[in-house]
């Protein structure tokens, strides 16, 4: 089992090194940050309980809507027992959260701390934030996935003081973040539920 896990984070970390810190579409530029730390963080540990942030911010080229959640790869999203919760922030785990009637030029913040439950003890498990992006005037939808950390969730309790909590409501600004391009993506999540599995199973 333990040379499994390795197995795992080995692959997975090579994969994410090859990522870059930052998306960019025709709607959209903006940053993921894990931590404080600009993503894809791909060496994340924390004990179970032990809260963390993650952080979207979203500059806007267009007069988009944009909608987004945060979950785990490997865990379907309707299942009740989630590695991850969440302490504060715009949504419950596996829920979305969305903001309308933006316009371009706005940035836009979506922050989140969350802590990992018994579900995720002894994994290391890819947090994913997914967006959606809507323009006002076709009325599409445009999705991106990118995953803010891969976290290996030590088998032990967090024994620390509770995190502060924090306001909810996202920030406006009309300074854009680095510019970057689309980070992990189908082929990641496809490799993170891979290798989750296979683990789960020996």
């Amino acid at each position: 089992m333990k040379i499994v896990k390795k197995i795992m984070l080995l692959c997975v970390m090579v994969y994410l090194t090859c990522n870059v810190s930052a998306f960019e579409n025709d709607f959209t530029n903006g940053s993921v940050y894990f931590n404080e730390k600009k993503c894809t963080v791909y060496d994340a540990e924390l004990k179970v309980g032990e809260p963390a942030t993650i952080k979207a911010v979203i500059y806007l080229k267009k007069n988009v809507d944009v909608s987004t959640l945060i979950d785990a790869t490997g865990f379907d999203r309707n299942r009740k027992d989630q590695p991850f919760e969440v302490i504060e922030g715009p949504s419950e785990f596996t829920e979305t959260a969305r903001e309308f009637g933006h316009n371009a030029g706005e940035t836009v913040t979506f922050e989140w701390i969350v802590r990992p439950t018994d579900e995720a003890a002894g994994w290391t498990i890819p947090l994913n934030i997914v967006f959606k992006f809507y323009d006002r005037d076709e009325r599409e939808g445009y999705p991106l996935k990118f995953t803010a950390a891969n976290i290996e969730v030590h088998d032990e309790h967090y024994s620390g003081p509770a995190p502060t909590r924090t306001a909810t409501d996202p920030s406006s600004t009309d300074q854009p973040p680095s510019q970057g391009s689309p980070g992990f993506g189908v082929a990641g999540a496809l490799l993170g539920i891979a290798l989750v599995l296979m683990a789960r199973r020996n």
